[in-house]
């Protein structure tokens, strides 16, 4: 009968310890971008937005991801970048593996992406507190 109890508790604690993490594993950030998208020679002026998911440091025990983002070009694209890496205050966004496609300062809020077939954003992002 101990050892049911026993196991039950170490069932319970696991269940939590699951929970924990999938509830609070990253941290969601929005911003609103000003730049400009450059395609085929011609720019234009855009407003982009970004919601960027940076991972906890325990995530890195099973991932080698520092996050995911989306961006939307209203009434035009989304994309999404589901694997993200860290050098010091840049976040690089890659495509695919091997295709990196862009970087976000977390100093600056700089921006610069390729979009596929919209063309390339650069721009300065603004955090929108949401």
């Amino acid at each position: 009968m101990r050892a049911l109890k026993i196991l039950g508790g170490l069932v319970a604690l696991t269940v939590l310890l699951f929970l924990f993490v999938v509830n609070f594993s990253a941290v969601e950030s929005r911003f609103e971008c000003s730049g400009k998208i450059t395609s085929n020679g011609i720019e234009t002026p855009v407003k982009i937005f970004l919601k960027l998911e940076t991972y906890r440091w325990w995530v890195g025990l099973w991932s080698d991801s520092s996050g995911s983002a989306w961006l939307e070009v209203p009434n035009q694209t989304v994309r999404y970048f589901g694997h993200i890496t860290k050098a010091r205050d840049i976040l690089q966004l890659w495509d695919s593996p091997g295709k990196l496609s862009g970087n976000f300062s977390t100093l600056s809020g700089a921006l610069g992406v390729h979009l596929g077939a919209f063309g390339a954003f650069e721009g300065t992002c603004k955090d929108t507190g949401r």
